[in-house]
């Protein structure tokens, strides 16, 4: 039981939380097939990591999500700014508008 004191958490609040899908996950390889070389010198990478980010609740995953897609949220807020790789959802941006954030 919570105090009158403690704010409740993002989850409790109701809030809209960011959920990330993976659209071209980011794979590590070795180019020799075998283990990580402690130089990394055999290591290479393969995918962009590109994501899309979609508005829903904690326990609910996005319904504009692709069920074959991977998914994860990080707890942020979907009005909190995102780096500007991942672009938002436009289901989600059309549902749940986010304001610019100021210069």
């Amino acid at each position: 039981m919570k105090s009158d004191d403690e704010k409740p958490t993002r989850a409790e609040s109701g809030c809209l939380i960011t959920w990330f899908e993976v659209v071209d996950p980011l794979i590590k390889r070795t180019r020799d097939g075998g283990p990580i070389r402690d130089d990394y010198s055999n290591l290479h990478f393969e995918g962009s990591g590109r994501m899309h980010a979609h508005a829903g609740e904690l326990a609910r995953r996005p319904g504009c999500i692709p069920s074959e897609s991977q998914a994860f949220t990080a707890g942020g807020l979907w009005t909190e700014p995102l780096p500007p790789a991942i672009v938002r959802c436009e289901v989600c941006l059309a549902a749940h508008p986010v304001g610019q954030p100021a210069e």
